[in-house]
């Protein structure tokens, strides 16, 4: 990203802003009708892509160039054309009513600039994504089989991508990106710059630091809670990881698993409620679940996702004889209890929602309460430059997640228009033969192919339209289906050759990034079990009574464990291959809800957990005794 200077500078920082003050008062007081919403989004927010990333490396990196100048106001005409034009827009029939030539100027321009803007603030995969389903779109008459479209003249290929109310790029999506998800931006935002970062890294330090292999356990925690807040993988990577892979490495961790501990830890966050990244909130608006009953099914999955990874470090930690941080390094808990209030924000989060408020609603109120909490203490007060530059971060992540969210508008447009969802869902189904198992394998590599390099908002919602209505078909709940495809879009970021999670903490170890994508994905092996284990046993999202929800997690927790086991290949006592392929074996079986496999996988692990502490104790029995 640049780093403007000149005279430049101050109207961009004016310009994000009043865009972000904007949308705080829209959270608080109420949105304009939705195309003018959307419109007004769109037209702050686009052009910024353009003053701030450059196309290449070697654009200027402190201005923009004549033709970033030119192609940000031509991405302020075409949201400014939806905003002036709105009342007389919401009345057009779609497919019906004539497309005049400056709508279809200005909208192939747009649609052109934003698969250009998903390049620079994105990635180039997700420019290709995008650039696919135009392609498709252009040329459906000429596919053969289920994807064979009869297609549409230009002009109706315009309105579905510039002019519909309710998909492509002024569709529900960027809806979601102005009502809710920036507010959302905004409260991350805010919390960060009142320090609530580096209360959260502290209190995993002091969490967490006395056990063994506590550095490892304080990236896990700290990664945990700052990715609640951070709405990035890569960012909560860095965030945490600039203090926790030096930590690891101090202690004793090689490069390649300091940084793949990290990852996992950081890509984590995206599934953490109370807030979850984005996708939670496009979830509810696509399923019509509530968002607080989303995180509400959320919290025991997130819970074992980082069990699991927690079993790794632990076991690992037990192979490598590794020691605790030294108490003196160590913060007391009177700093923690000193600062304890940091917890407010997410505890009334979930209470606004619990007692009805909307999502904006809440996060505009628990704003308002950081700014206030922040002068309980002189060092983290929110000063005029700290809330200056609050508002206009939010307005450039905002900007990148608008881009992200407008693309993958054209995109879910393109595939329910041509029918080109069901044919993929169908050939998901043939493929299966009709077996829910070997459907949720082929949903989670498609999940795994469609989101390698792409954010993981945009890799849901593209996946989505495909998994969860093929696992539909097995009579898989509504909710299961869309946060087990969820879980694998998020889980993506760590899956090579573009595990670009990975990358950025191989960046911050030292080591090399195909490696450490390697061993990220091997390590974080145990929080894939997770999403085929709430598929097969809805319990663990709050389905089901009291029994069967502490049944459902004691046995996955358990499974988790074997599994973490099997990959590390120690428990008190080192592990030969028939016995890991044992505790692998017995952690599928705790998947399953059939009460004679779930009790084979019981007695099969809690048989090895035994077997492996009895031989640690005789070990150390018959260990000589050093005088």
């Amino acid at each position: 990203m640049r780093t403007l200077t000149g005279w430049g500078k101050i109207p961009v920082l004016i310009w994000g802003i009043v865009v972000s003050l904007l949308h705080l008062y829209t959270s608080g007081f109420g949105t304009f009708e939705p195309r003018t919403q959307r419109g007004i989004h769109l037209l702050f927010l686009l052009p910024l892509i353009y003053i701030l990333f450059p196309a290449t490396k070697k654009s200027p990196k402190n201005r923009p160039s004549l033709f970033d100048a030119m192609a940000s106001i031509l991405c302020f005409l075409g949201p400014a054309y939806i905003v002036w034009n709105a009342e007389r827009l919401n009345f057009r029939m779609v497919g019906m009513d004539e497309v005049l030539l400056i709508e279809m100027v200005l909208g192939a321009v747009l649609v052109l600039l934003i698969v250009e803007a998903a390049r620079r603030a994105l990635s180039r995969w997700m420019a290709i994504t995008i650039a696919i389903s135009i392609f498709y779109l252009a040329t459906a008459p000429y596919w053969p089989g289920l994807l064979k479209f009869k297609g549409y003249p230009f002009p109706r290929m315009v309105e579905v991508l510039f002019l519909a109310g309710d998909e492509g790029i002024f569709g529900f999506l960027t809806g979601i990106s102005s009502n809710i998800l920036f507010i959302y931006i905004l409260f991350a935002s805010f919390m960060l710059h009142a320090g609530v970062g580096n209360f959260l890294i502290n209190f995993a330090v002091w969490a967490a630091g006395w056990a063994r292999g506590g550095p490892a356990k304080i990236a896990v925690i700290s990664s945990a809670l700052y990715g609640t807040v951070s709405g990035s993988t890569v960012a909560n990577v860095y965030a945490t990881g600039s203090f926790t892979i030096p930590l690891m490495k101090k202690g004793g961790f090689v490069p390649k698993q300091a940084a793949a501990i990290e990852a996992i830890a950081g890509t984590g966050g995206q599934i953490m409620p109370p807030i979850m990244g984005a996708g939670a909130f496009i979830m509810s608006e696509v399923t019509g679940i509530p968002y607080f009953k989303i995180i509400q099914a959320a919290v025991i999955p997130a819970l074992l996702y980082y069990l699991g990874l927690f079993f790794v470090v632990h076991f690992i930690s037990l192979k490598q004889g590794m020691s605790s941080i030294p108490r003196a390094e160590r913060p007391s808990i009177w700093p923690m209890l000193r600062n304890a209030y940091f917890f407010l924000p997410f505890i009334l989060v979930i209470v606004f929602l619990g007692y009805g408020y909307s999502p904006s609603k809440s996060a505009f109120f628990v704003v308002l309460i950081i700014f206030g909490l922040s002068f309980l203490d002189r060092r983290t007060w929110m000063t005029p430059k700290k809330t200056l530059d609050a508002l206009f971060e939010s307005a450039v992540n905002a900007a990148i997640i608008a881009t992200a969210l407008a693309g993958s508008g054209m995109v879910v447009g393109i595939l329910t228009r041509t029918g080109a969802a069901l044919a993929f869902g169908s050939v998901l189904l043939s493929a299966s033969f009709n077996n829910l198992l070997i459907a949720m394998i082929l949903v989670f590599l498609v999940v795994s192919v469609l989101g390698t390099g792409i954010p993981t908002t945009p890799a849901y919602i593209i996946a989505v339209i495909v998994g969860a209505s093929a696992l539909g078909k097995f009579d898989v709940a509504l909710l299961s289906a869309h946060l087990f495809v969820f879980y694998y879009a998020v889980l993506s970021d760590l899956t090579p050759p573009d595990a670009i999670t990975a990358f950025a903490a191989a960046n911050l170890a030292g080591s090399e990034m195909m490696t450490t994508g390697l061993e990220a994905f091997k390590l974080g092996i145990a929080g894939f079990l997770i999403p085929f284990a709430f598929v097969f046993q809805p319990a663990l999202l709050l389905q089901g009574t009291l029994s069967e929800i502490f049944m459902a997690t004691g046995l996955t927790a358990l499974g988790v464990a074997s599994l973490s086991a099997f990959l590390v290949g120690h428990v008190w006592s080192p592990l030969g291959w028939l016995h890991r392929l044992l505790f692998a074996s017995a952690a599928i079986l705790l998947v399953f809800p059939t009460i004679g496999m779930e009790l084979i996988g019981i007695g099969l692990s809690g048989g090895l957990f035994i077997w492996a502490r009895i031989k640690k104790t005789i070990t150390k029995s018959q260990a000589p005794i050093v005088k």
